[in-house]
């Protein structure tokens, strides 16, 4: 999964375990303990937020999160970075 609008000015390669970035716009990207790429980022076609991880999903953890609501976004992307 590589970064695109908006997350092109996050260097992932830099990023540590446990280590979470925020740009401007509130956009988060960060690496999970297992070492993940987490991203949350406002979606550009329709209204809300995406959080996705690079990792396959699993029954009881989703690899990718949509929601019109800031917090479910944030409170998403806090699960992913625990979770994986």
């Amino acid at each position: 999964m590589g970064c695109n609008g908006g997350m092109a000015e996050f260097t992932t390669a830099t990023l540590q375990p446990g280590q979470i970035e925020s740009n401007d716009q509130g956009e988060r990207i960060g690496r999970s303990a297992g070492g993940r790429l987490v991203q949350l980022r406002r979606r550009r076609a329709d209204r809300g937020f995406v959080v996705t991880v690079d990792a396959e999903p699993r029954a009881e953890v989703p690899a990718e999160v949509l929601t019109l609501e800031w917090a479910a976004a944030n409170s998403a992307f806090d699960r992913l970075m625990h979770e994986y």
